[in-house]
């Protein structure tokens, strides 16, 4: 994953890819841990993630 971003308005794709990073992470150790709380925080990340994402959407919407 390339976290560089040349302009504000790609700052939120960045985000939401690591927000699906994280749900992937989760669902991998749910199945290897046949658990369905493995991993967890994985997911409370990626709402986090997701969060950030849209707030920055609306900064880019307001001033750019």
């Amino acid at each position: 994953m390339n976290i560089n971003v040349n302009a504000p308005n790609q700052l939120s794709d960045v985000l939401r890819e690591a927000a699906d990073a994280m749900r992937e992470s989760r669902a991998s150790l749910q199945a290897a841990w046949c658990d369905p709380n493995a991993g967890y925080v994985w997911e409370e990340i990626a709402k986090i993630l997701d969060r950030a994402a849209a707030s920055t959407d609306r900064a880019v919407k307001k001033y750019f």
